[in-house]
């Protein structure tokens, strides 16, 4: 075995892009038998690679979930290779709070992150009467982290052909030949957003719906949702403006109003 070493590799920097969000169904539902009393939803959280992505448990050593205080043992650690999820039931939405520990070989510090339990349907009228028709809700988003010149043997993880063995399937050869291992799909295995969404529905709400049916992450996507944020930046400050003018305005007035009424005192 070749001998470890915590050298970092300088001017080197490894992104890696993955999942955090929830799933909810409303109860009763198979797969949350004998709820509590009360209990009106069935949940699940989770930290995911992307569907064509490398396995995150080449740079994950550990989740933490933090959960309501009201929960038994809310604080919960699913340890590699996961999956990083844990469910549960309940009636109310609140933050859930996310650790993400690394390997030690990293060299990296724990790292927070926090997704807000969605448990309502959410989105137009056509896309909540969706999720109430399937009793599904997703609601996640794409999270990015980053990993400045990381350790020799933290590179050797990040980019070893190994991460992408979990897109493999089994191909058949004919008999007596050992089976094939192939990827499977219509988007190439890559650590980062494929350039276009394949499949599932892309005009969903940013808290993407349609996961785990067609892949609506993209990095087309990710630009369509920037530009909307930054449209929707430029005309709150245009409102900013207008109210601005319209205080000083009314200061004016006021002002103009204060000047005749002691004029006629």
């Amino acid at each position: 075995m070749a001998p470890s070493t915590s050298k970092r590799l300088k001017s080197l920097k490894l992104s890696r892009h993955f999942l955090i969000g929830n799933t909810a169904v409303q109860l009763p539902h198979p797969s949350f038998p004998n709820p509590p009393e009360g209990h009106s939803k069935g949940w699940k959280v989770y930290v995911r690679p992307l569907p064509n992505g490398p396995d995150i448990s080449t740079w994950l050593k550990k989740v933490q979930f933090k959960l309501h205080h009201t929960y038994a043992d809310a604080s919960r650690t699913i340890e590699a290779p996961g999956p990083f999820e844990i469910s549960e039931t309940g009636y109310g939405e609140f933050g859930v709070e996310i650790r993400l520990y690394f390997p030690p070989e990293s060299g990296e510090k724990a790292q927070y992150r926090e997704h807000y339990l969605v448990l309502g349907t959410y989105g137009s009228e056509e896309q909540q009467e969706r999720q109430k028709r399937e009793n599904f809700i997703v609601a996640e988003r794409v999270e990015t982290i980053e990993f400045n010149e990381p350790t020799a043997d933290f590179f050797k993880n990040l980019t070893s052909e190994e991460q992408y063995a979990w897109l493999k399937t089994k191909k058949g050869r004919g008999k007596g030949k050992k089976p094939e291992m192939v990827f499977q799909g219509d988007v190439p295995p890559s650590a980062q957003l494929p350039e276009k969404a394949v499949g599932g529905p892309v005009g969903d709400a940013i808290m993407g719906m349609a996961a785990g049916k067609g892949g609506v992450w993209s990095a087309q996507y990710e630009r369509q949702l920037v530009s909307q944020l930054e449209a929707s930046e430029k005309q709150l400050a245009r409102m900013i403006d207008e109210e601005k003018s319209a205080v000083e305005a009314r200061k004016a007035r006021m002002a103009e109003l204060g000047k005749k009424i002691d004029a006629k005192a």
